[in-house]
């Protein structure tokens, strides 16, 4: 198993239950965000057939154990991941540059997505059966049963390296599914040593593979004719090609894209609650989650009594090196999106917002000083038709816009392209139950900046925020099998 280390070298593959040398065309490095150094080496695979084969070759017997028995390597799952957490979250902090905490708070979400999967048996035991049902010959009995399907690509993001495969990884088994995981080229160290718990809790070779590579490797993945579905999570560009190419090669395929989460706060929001609850929310792993607030929308009365006192919030978040126990907000993932954020804050200033905290200032000490670092930033005077109000920033930027009234701002709640979440703050059940109501959005929070359901519910999106029929979480139950429908007739 991988340990934690300044210096990774070379990562390979887990193929059949067992590291292999890839084959690759070129490598990419990964780095420690926070000290800017490369600490790994990620090969992009030239091909993935081995372990879709592995995948595929294990599948046979492993849909045919019973539920139950299955269920037992889940069990030994979770007692293994919990005991691991501790360097597991190590991983992720260096890797993907998000503190200890925020890390933490990745890893308990990853164990109730286990705790979901514990449910297994349940939901294979969702059978429907009726007797007698045709007018005709009533003698005749119908019912309606779930099969697994096969291998499934899982491809997921860089900034829950851990969490988003398991959204789907110990469902899609214990259903009776295997699975190939291609993480992010960018940190898959995490979801390596994730993949080798799977391993130490006894699953057998080829039930879950991981390769590694870019884009050209999901492309890889989703066109294999053995391949049967791809469960993806990243941005609204790429989640388009995917769901396309998936459904160009007869794939069923579960695509959870980007967003731009509008915040509204109303006149009678509590203001101290509201303050620090939005002020953070903005900023919890620098922006770059699919949840993260994108707009505030001020209304009324409410421009006044809440954005100094936002802003002063703001201005007290420490940034710093992720490992350390004084940060609160560590580096963005890539030199690269460093300069797209500075950009469009940029764009942003050039179209007449104006900065009350400009992040771009932001020096960290001379040890750190290679890291990819952004301060909180906070925009006023933004308006709905700005490109910083219209499009995900994925970073640590907290846009302002004033709206008149509650209309105004459900109005502008609804005027971007993605649905994937949006916040209410008030002290009225009116606001908030018009609110629910009438803001295309699949996840709805009344008081929190972030509305993140736990894996019991499906992890909802609309509009450019998802595309497919069945979501995350709780739903992926009917994307990782099928119904049959059985009809008998004995004489």
């Amino acid at each position: 198993m991988i340990k934690y280390s300044q210096q990774y070298g070379r990562l390979n593959p887990l193929i059949d239950g067992k590291t292999v040398e890839a084959e690759y065309d070129k490598s990419l490095p990964t780095y420690d965000p926070g000290l800017g150094k490369v600490i790994g080496e990620v090969p992009v695979m030239k091909k993935v057939d081995e372990a879709v084969a592995a995948a595929a070759s294990a599948f046979d017997k492993w849909s045919k154990l019973p539920v139950y028995e299955r269920l037992q390597y889940l069990i030994r799952l979770k007692v293994i991941f919990e005991q691991h957490l501790d360097e597991l979250s190590l991983l992720i902090a260096q890797n993907v540059g998000k503190t200890r905490q925020e890390a933490y708070a990745e890893l308990r979400r990853a164990v109730e997505s286990i705790d979901m999967a514990l449910a297994a048996p349940h939901f294979m035991a969702e059978v429907r059966k009726v007797m007698n049902i045709a007018r005709s010959d009533p003698e005749i009995d119908m019912e309606v049963v779930k099969e697994p399907l096969g291998v499934f690509a899982i491809i997921t993001p860089f900034n829950f390296p851990v969490m988003i495969p398991m959204w789907f990884i110990p469902l899609a088994v214990t259903l009776g599914d295997t699975v190939v995981l291609k993480p992010s080229e960018q940190d898959p160290i995490p979801a390596l040593y994730m993949a080798y718990l799977f391993v130490k809790a006894g699953y057998p070779p080829g039930v879950i593979n991981v390769v590694l590579g870019d884009g050209s490797t999901a492309e890889a993945l989703i066109k294999h004719k053995d391949v049967v579905g791809v469960a993806f999570v990243g941005s609204t560009r790429v989640g388009m090609q995917v769901y396309s190419l998936a459904a160009t090669h007869g794939k069923r395929a579960l695509v959870g894209a980007g967003a731009k989460n509008p915040v509204v706060v109303m006149p009678d929001a509590n203001l101290e609650n509201t303050v620090e609850n939005v002020a953070t929310g903005f900023f919890v792993m620098a922006g770059q989650r699919c949840l993260a607030p994108g707009n505030l929308i001020l209304v009324g009365e409410a421009y006044d009594k809440f954005k100094k006192a936002i802003v002063e919030r703001v201005k007290k978040i420490r940034v710093g090196y992720q490992l350390l126990d004084t940060t609160d907000m560590g580096p963005v993932i890539s030199a690269a999106s460093k300069k797209r954020i500075s950009d469009m804050i940029e764009r942003a200033l050039n179209a007449g917002a104006r900065a009350l905290v400009d992040g771009r200032g932001f020096t960290p000490p001379p040890e750190y000083s290679e890291g990819f670092y952004l301060g909180p930033t906070v925009l006023d005077e933004v308006t709905i038709d700005m490109e910083i109000a219209q499009e995900e920033v994925f970073g640590p930027v907290l846009p302002i816009l004033y709206a008149k009234d509650f209309d105004e701002a459900v109005e502008y709640a609804n005027k971007t392209r993605y649905g994937n979440a949006a916040s209410i703050f008030t002290s009225s059940g009116k606001y908030a139950r018009e609110f629910a109501r009438r803001v295309n959005a699949g996840n709805i929070g009344i008081n929190m900046s972030i509305a993140q359901p736990t894996p019991h519910f499906p992890f909802g999106g609309r509009k450019q925020s998802f595309f497919g029929v069945l979501h995350a979480q709780v739903d992926a139950v009917d994307f990782f099998t099928d119904r049959k429908v059985i009809m008998q007739r004995w004489w």
